[in-house]
């Protein structure tokens, strides 16, 4: 079986390295809330609106490009944006379907918009929006009339002009999202007489505000917000301040970061948005607010974050709707501060770009960290954090949260993958880190390839490296090649300093070829059969237990990682050594086949041995493999596990293929990484 005869290009994997010190001013891309709206409301008044400080995401730019569909002039001058409104009616009927990509945010607003609009149109999203529940805005829309079609509630939706017109209707809302709220309430314009929403808790108010400030009647009582139809909206200049979103991450950074002392600059602090200030305080973090002033009618601060000891707590059901969109990253404070933080009545979180709960639990547990899922939310006991490869799920607050825990402890190795969609909210977020002094890479892939003897993991392992023209680590031979290094320099087996020393600077490397095999060299020359002797595997039976000597041949392991890739083949590959590796495969096989292939094996050589003799012996190592208590023989708890005892070897090989072949199309076709 041969392999693609391309090249590998690098996985869409991304890491942050931990940098000593955070310090400065640094400021966060603006508002996504406020800047979806001041396109939406600037479109919809009479004049000229111009925003500055908008938010050119992803997502606020698909917004930008639907109201531009619609007949709409925008005009970008870099500093600010020039919206020429149309008014209520203004609006015009688009060519072709209008494509929210990943922005819920977009989708759910619009739908209020286009359902009270005299002509057809249709709202399109990529795979990830066309698998998120829209029936939440559907049925207060179609209670008011709307015309909507939607296989199963998910996006397309399809909207036709209202029969009757819409109708103002008294909606109660049965979760507090600002999301349906404003969606009803924009249809709301169109319709006579008053619409209100009522919402369990109060949600974000931005629509309100920004509506109100363009000479909207909108009435507030409580938990209701009600708008009068048919307003006259007036062109506003719009100053969008820093997201808070956006700023939590940096928040959580600098707390968690063992020496920070940083100022995040012009946040907004609006009271429906600030409960992850409020959360975090709460936990213990050195949060303060300066310079609180107003900005367009909202509320912002500079906000000083400084290094803190983080305490767990249960998280008030009160700040949950102004804080749904930061758990992501308030999970990574929790899993860093010491003792139990609950979280309760956030089952909004399952409805988000991926299930957030789920997400952020699977990859809080391949780091190490202790927590338990609940229907409505989590219980994280605040640990350790490990190093690991963890699933981002192409959720960009998942994916952010996940990389800044690499980067809060330095030897902390933790890879992300599904980061493309970091840009939907914050296109500078690499940018930033980089500023702040922070290194920002893709990790070069690698394949590990974990098992017992006898498995034909070394064969599997130097035919992927041939055939993918990447490099190869044979662990097993690292051990044995320090001691014949060692023996060569009549360094003593005592000496544990010169030992360390010569670990680190061991010249080893492994070269295949269909003639020769899998050939050591060690000082450019091939020790194949040095290696094999008996006063090598006697010399590495003595320097192996030394724990100087074995941290340093880790560290040497880890430098075989070089692009293009790596597959690394031994016994704790995948849970030692590279535990960030984007595939990990263990081979297994029974112990009797496993004797039958080593007897067979020294009956070539000329060795004469009993199977049984061989049978008991592989038995009590794969026993004191298994259960040692440093580096254990076990799977990784992400590797995939084939069995080859009754598999050839091009029968391992097609299984092997068959779980590489995804990836090896994802490296293929990504190959400059992020895609923002």
């Amino acid at each position: 079986m041969t392999l693609p005869n391309q090249r590998i290009q690098p996985l869409d994997v991304f890491a942050v390295n931990h940098c000593d010190q955070l310090r400065g001013q640094f400021t966060v891309p603006g508002d996504k809330s406020i800047s979806h709206r001041s396109i939406i409301f600037g479109a919809l008044a009479q004049g000229q609106t111009r925003v500055s400080g908008f938010l050119r995401s992803a997502d606020c730019l698909a917004t930008l490009r639907i109201l531009q569909a619609m007949g709409v002039s925008i005009t970008d001058a870099g500093d600010e944006l020039m919206i020429d409104g149309v008014g209520l009616d203004g609006l015009q009927k688009p060519k072709q379907d209008l494509d929210c990509g990943n922005a819920g945010t977009a989708m759910r607003l619009l739908a209020g918009l286009l359902s009270a609009q005299t002509f057809d149109s249709t709202l399109v999203g990529d795979e990830s929006l066309s698998n998120r529940p829209m029936n939440r805005v559907i049925k207060p829309l179609t209670a008011m009339g709307a015309n909507i079609d939607a296989d199963a509630g998910t996006a397309p939706l399809r909207f036709r002009p209202p029969t009757a017109g819409i109708q103002a209707i008294d909606y109660t809302s049965p979760v507090a999202s600002a999301q349906v709220k404003s969606a009803v309430l924009i249809a709301g314009l169109y319709a006579d007489g008053k619409t209100t929403v009522t919402e369990p808790q109060k949600s974000r108010d931005h629509t309100e505000t920004m509506l109100r400030g363009m000479g909207c009647e909108v009435q507030v009582d409580g938990l209701t917000v009600g708008v009068t139809g048919r307003p006259i909206l007036l062109a506003q200049n719009i100053q969008v301040p820093a997201d808070i979103s956006s700023a939590a991450f940096l928040m959580v950074l600098g707390l968690c970061h063992p020496d920070a002392d940083f100022t995040i600059q012009n946040v907004s602090i609006n009271p429906t948005r600030d409960g992850v200030i409020k959360i975090l305080q709460a936990m213990g973090g050195n949060l303060e607010l300066h310079d609180v002033r107003e900005q367009a009618g909202e509320p912002v601060a500079d906000i000083q974050v400084r290094s803190s000891q983080l305490r767990g707590i249960d998280i008030p059901h009160a700040w949950i709707p102004s804080a749904i969109d930061e758990f992501p990253i308030v999970f990574i404070a929790a899993a860093m501060a010491s003792g139990q933080t609950t979280l309760t009545g956030a089952e909004e979180l399952r409805h988000k770009e991926s299930d957030r709960i789920q997400v952020m639990l699977d990859g809080l547990k391949l780091l190490g960290i202790d927590c338990q899922e609940l229907p409505d939310g989590a219980v994280i006991h605040g640990g350790q954090l490990s190093s690991g490869l963890v699933d981002g799920h192409g959720d960009h607050r998942c994916a952010m949260s996940f990389l800044l825990a690499g980067a809060l402890h330095p030897g902390l190795e933790i890879a992300v993958k599904g980061c493309h969609n970091i840009g939907t909210s914050f296109p500078e977020f690499f940018g930033l880190l980089e500023s702040m002094g922070m290194v920002v890479e893709q990790p070069v892939p690698v394949i590990t390839v974990d098992g017992p003897s006898g498995v034909g993991k070394g064969t599997i392992s130097a035919l992927l490296a041939e055939e993918l023209g990447w490099h190869l680590l044979d662990s097993g031979a690292i051990y044995r090649s320090l001691a014949l290094a060692a023996m060569q320099q009549a360094i003593a087996a005592t000496d544990e300093a010169a030992l360390v020393q010569l670990a680190e600077s061991l010249e080893l490397t492994f070269e295949v070829s269909d003639e020769m095999g899998t050939q050591a060299c060690l000082n450019g020359v091939v020790v194949n059969d040095q290696l094999r002797s008996e006063a090598c595997g006697l010399m590495a039976s003595k320097v192996a237990p030394i724990a100087a000597v074995r941290a340093a041949l880790l560290r040497r392991q880890k430098a075989f990682r070089r692009a293009p890739g790596l597959v690394a083949d031994g016994r704790d590959m995948g849970t030692v050594v590279f535990k960030s590796a984007p595939v990990k495969l263990f081979l297994t096989a029974d112990a009797a086949e496993r004797a039958k292939r080593r007897h067979k094996q020294l009956q070539e050589q000329g060795v004469d041995v009993k199977i049984r003799d061989l049978l008991v012996d592989i038995e009590a190592r794969d026993h004191r493999d298994s259960t040692r208590k440093v580096a254990p023989l076990v799977p990784a708890e992400d590797a995939w596990v084939i069995d080859t005892s009754d598999l050839s070897i091009d029968e391992v090989l097609a299984q092997v293929m068959q779980h590489l072949t995804p990836h090896l199309e994802r490296w293929q076709a990504n190959p400059s990484g992020l895609d923002c």
